[in-house]
């Protein structure tokens, strides 16, 4: 059962390995769709993505500190350390908790790009050269989107994603067809 999913990297494009190249497309499509008709299905999916991404870079964090506790000082080492916390509790806090984490970062993020356009105004009131124009209003109205409706950027990421999934998906459906239809000399 395993071997049916081991595929050899360095003779990826062989006859045999057609149908894994079709299951593979199959389920991509199928998750894309999946996703693109049910967004909390899709959301889940993506904070656990997120959450195997991150679990991905607390390895390499793990993989640098070890290196580091060879030749340099606690001191240097510490950062480190706090930042694999970090990790490890985002990690789990986006498995556990996927809906609300998504609220959480959309309601930071939508706060930071009204707060950053405030220090702007504030910044460059005087300077006759910076105006608040039709872009700033518009990352502002974004922002309070955002901090108002926090599932409208989990939603817009999960429907470009979950197209792109479906993309993938048959651009390797076709090639598995294409390695399935050829003669071997």
């Amino acid at each position: 059962m395993f071997q049916m999913f081991n595929i050899n990297f360095s003779n990826m494009y062989k006859k045999e390995n057609s149908t894994k190249f079709m299951i593979i497309g199959v389920l991509l499509i199928s998750f894309g769709v999946l996703s693109f008709i049910n967004k909390g299905i899709g959301i889940k999916l993506l904070s656990f993505a997120f959450s195997l991404l991150l679990l991905f870079f607390a390895y390499l964090n793990l993989k640098n500190i070890n290196e580091l506790r060879r030749y340099a000082p606690k001191e240097e080492i510490a950062p480190f350390i706090g930042i694999q916390y970090i990790l490890l509790i985002s990690a789990i806090l986006l498995i556990v908790f996927p809906t609300k984490i998504q609220i959480f970062i959309s309601s930071i993020f939508g706060i930071y790009i009204i707060y950053s356009q405030i220090i702007n105004l504030i910044r460059n009131k005087n300077n006759p050269y910076y105006r608040f124009g039709a872009f700033n209003l518009i990352k502002v109205i974004f922002g309070f989107v955002l901090i108002f409706s926090p599932f409208f950027l989990s939603r817009f990421i999960v429907s470009i994603l979950s197209l792109i999934l479906v993309l993938i998906g048959f651009s390797i459906l076709s090639v598995g067809n294409k390695l399935k239809n050829i003669d071997i000399i």
